[in-house]
């Protein structure tokens, strides 16, 4: 009962700051459509996690920043570097598409991207949109896509330079340059992050990490960005874009070390060829490296991914935007480790067309994707969303979706299946948008059916199971009470396997049935305070749902002082009560842990 109370008692003194779509008011967003709109006008259910909510709530990796947003569930094997995972909307790991700056994130040999090892210090903006994008981005869009956007500098020539330290002998450190001026931008910047860490997971021989080793596992991650553009005329602009980063992460298992490089790099080109045309032009790269260390060590050298888009943008009329586009993707594992096949490519066109009508908006996108192993697949989106009164507004979708299995388990030579087929999806939903009384909210319902879901059997080996059906609902409201700023979300899901088989109705493994966050954050003069309440359901650990994981809650608070215009101190106090949790079984979660940090940016 003093828990709970403490609990209510440090939300309700605090106040807000954690950004969903709905409070970004004009914010662009690009990812739903490829094209800038506001928050406002995209009819898909978006959330935005802006660099100023990755300072206020001291984040340290993506997984933290996105983990309590609707629809996000997150599943980590320990701590700091150690493999994680999305699930969104209830979908698989890999069913999530994640770019960078416009670019495909290269996939691990398990088509997943590995999330993890991205720095969040060279982050400006985090961009989530829920439901298929399939019919923009191709395969891997199932459950949604999340786009990340990297430092890209404007104004005079600014300095920044932060470091911090924390429990486990954490020590962490960012520093660069940005600035630009009216044709030009530029940011120039760098990282470290090391850790001593815990350990990771001590389940023991019978399930988890099968292994008994005492020992604390520790992390180290070096990281650079650049990003660096030029307007030439009003006309065009070019732009180059690098995230690099490369360590080593220790775990439990049947590797105790891996050796890491990641790195995606491209180039963007755009161009005005006449007032109602505009060209855009990708080409980049994607890279993950990883070499493991123990008694079954392995190596994929050289996961690589290569991309080309270029897209047309034509403006029809005031009202109406038609996009057209082509892109190609080559993937390939340089040292496969016995696969028998280790490279493939996919040729895609897509085209989307934009409107509104009186009180009416509408989203209509089409894409073929000619994949070189299952040939071509036609995806689709269609959206429409209506002015119900001038405080609400009613959306609804409906989209198609799939995802190539992945290189190891088609090709991997030990618990491989060639025979499997493409995973695909059909989704529906329905979502009202409104503000009343200061309270901004929103409630979107969706079904998701998947057919050939492919899922580790007894064995460890990938198999298709026929369906599965996918239920949810999702609440948002952000609002201000007494000069507290509040928000928070609530979400359900029914990942149900349709199997016919053994595990049918059983929960999909390592999802969280519900989770709800309320954040809260206030300034006082020179102070700043600010908390996260995060609670999440039971979930299972395994397609029979005999290992059952509890549900937990965390709470995160955060202060700040600014020292003067230049300089301010912050410390965070993460997970305040030292809940015992698991998200997947047997590795364990970090206990209560303080950080501090101190920051020094001159004020423009």
């Amino acid at each position: 009962m003093n828990k709970t109370l403490l609990v209510v008692s440090i939300t309700a003194a605090l106040s807000l700051t954690q950004s969903i779509a709905l409070a970004e008011g004009d914010a662009m967003i690009v990812t739903a459509t490829r094209t800038a709109q506001t928050a406002d006008a995209t009819l898909a259910s978006v959330s935005v996690v802006t660099k100023e909510d990755i300072d206020k709530y001291q984040y340290k990796t993506l997984a933290e920043a996105i983990g309590s947003l609707s629809g996000v569930t997150i599943a980590n094997s320990g701590g700091l570097g150690n493999q994680t995972a999305i699930f969104l909307r209830g979908t698989e790991s890999n069913h999530t598409q994640v770019l960078l700056n416009g670019a495909k994130l290269a996939t691990n040999a398990f088509g997943a991207p590995q999330i993890e090892y991205i720095p969040l210090n060279q982050i400006e903006r985090i961009e989530l949109v829920r439901g298929p994008q399939s019919g923009l981005y191709g395969s891997g869009s199932i459950g949604g896509t999340i786009q990340i956007f990297t430092k890209k500098g404007a104004g005079k020539i600014t300095p920044f330079l932060s470091v911090g330290f924390g429990t486990h002998d954490m020590k962490e450190t960012s520093f660069g340059v940005s600035g630009g001026d009216s044709t030009s931008w530029y940011n120039l910047s760098g990282g470290y992050t090391e850790t001593n860490g815990f350990n990771t997971c001590d389940s023991g021989f019978t399930f988890g990490c099968y292994a008994q080793e005492p020992d604390k596992d520790s992390y180290r991650n070096t990281n650079t960005s650049i990003r660096v553009g030029r307007r030439f005329s009003n006309t065009y602009e070019v732009e180059f874009f690098s995230l690099y980063s490369e360590g080593e992460s220790e775990y439990d298992g049947y590797f105790n070390t891996t050796d890491f490089l990641q790195h995606t790099f491209g180039t963007n080109v755009s161009m005005d060829v006449t007032d109602v045309w505009r060209i855009k032009a990708t080409l980049s790269q994607g890279r993950i490296e990883s070499d493991n260390e123990g008694a079954f060590a392995s190596s994929f050298a050289d996961n690589q991914q290569d991309h080309f888009s270029i897209q047309n943008d034509i403006q029809l009329s005031d009202s109406h935007l038609l996009t057209i586009g082509y892109d190609y993707e080559d993937d390939k594992i340089d040292e496969s480790s016995g696969f028998s096949t280790a490279q493939r490519h996919s040729n895609a066109v897509f085209a989307q067309l934009l409107g509104e009508y009186a009180s009416n908006n509408y989203q209509l996108a089409l894409r073929t994707e000619d994949d070189e192993q299952f040939g071509s697949h036609l995806t689709g989106n269609i959206a429409w969303g209506t002015a119900l009164s001038e405080k609400l507004r009613l959306n609804a979708s409906f989209g198609t979706a799939f995802v190539a299995p992945a290189l190891i388990d088609l090709y991997y030579p030990y618990g491989a299946n060639p025979n499997l087929d493409p995973e695909r999806s059909k989704s529906f939903e329905l979502g009202l948008v409104g503000k009343h009384a200061d309270i901004t909210w929103s409630a979107n319902a969706y079904r998701t059916k998947i057919k050939d879901l492919i899922e580790l059997d007894g064995f460890w080996v990938p198999q298709n199971i026929s369906q599965a059906l996918i239920k949810g609902v999702e609440l948002q409201a952000t609002t201000k009470l007494a000069g507290i700023n509040v928000d928070g979300q609530f979400s359900w899901i029914d990942p149900e396997n349709k199997s016919g088989g053994g595990n049918d109705g059983n929960v999909l493994p390592r999802r969280a049935e519900q989770t709800f966050t309320l954040n809260a954050s206030k300034a006082f003069g020179d102070f700043s305070l600010a908390s996260k309440v995060f609670t999440s359901g039971r979930r299972f650990d395994n397609a029979a749902n005999t290992r059952r994981l509890a549900g937990f809650t965390t709470v995160d608070v955060v202060g700040a002082y600014k020292i003067n215009k230049d300089l301010t101190a912050q410390v965070k106090v993460a997970n305040l009560f030292n809940e015992e949790y698991e998200t997947v079984a047997g590795y364990n979660t970090d206990g209560t842990n303080v950080f501090f940090s101190l920051s020094y940016q001159p004020a423009n």
